[in-house]
């Protein structure tokens, strides 16, 4: 039963350091792309609200103009805007959160102390067979999903946000964001024809 521990239990941190890199990975960028995004929605959010330096120089400038003034409206490409982002960041959130339980579970499908008898043995079996069952593995790789997704859905915001501003910066936006899909999809796409590509995604 030593011998069965020791190779199983090598194939077990394998498996778990593996998916642990992806985790760590994925924190890693879910909070440096959390503090950009954020940034973002800090100087987008304006355009949800009045702006009273702004009253205050109209009424300034013209006073007359003051009663007949129209009620704020938020245009609608700010509203896409900023549904774009903040969904985006709270997927990014959510990822982040994922990551956080998928540590405790991979923690916990490693033993401190694997033992070497028959009953440690069956627990090992147990403790796979319970994984396989639930999925484990795939839930744990599919979790980068949802960064994906959040950024995918913070491009589609930034082209809208840029197009505003200037139609040539929105269309450069816009053809590198189309190329990172692009890119995206024929990395999930290559393997299904070529199984020996070393291009994959998750979803491949």
């Amino acid at each position: 039963w030593s011998l069965y521990m020791k190779e199983t239990g090598e194939e077990d941190k394998e498996l778990a350091t593996s998916l642990q890199v992806g985790v760590n990975e994925l924190l890693v960028f879910a909070g440096l792309f959390g503090g950009i995004l954020t940034a973002f929605l800090i100087e987008s959010r304006k355009d949800l609200q009045v702006d009273p330096l702004r009253e205050i120089l109209q009424a300034l400038q013209n006073p007359l103009a003051v009663t007949t003034s129209q009620p704020f409206q938020v245009s609608k490409s700010s509203l896409v805007v900023n549904y774009l982002w903040f969904t985006s960041l709270g997927l990014t959130l959510f990822s982040a959160l994922c990551a956080v339980l998928a540590k405790e579970w991979l923690a916990k499908y490693i033993p401190v102390s694997p033992g070497s008898r028959s009953n440690d043995a069956c627990q090992r079996h147990l403790r796979v067979r319970r994984a396989q069952q639930w999925r484990l593995e795939p839930v744990v790789t599919g979790i980068p999903l949802l960064i994906k997704l959040a950024l995918f859905l913070f491009c589609a915001g930034l082209v809208l946000f840029t197009w505003n501003s200037s139609v040539p910066l929105g269309v450069l936006m816009l053809v590198l964001t189309i190329l990172a899909i692009v890119l995206y999809m024929l990395g999930t796409v290559f393997p299904l024809f070529s199984p020996a590509c070393p291009f994959q995604t998750t979803m491949s």
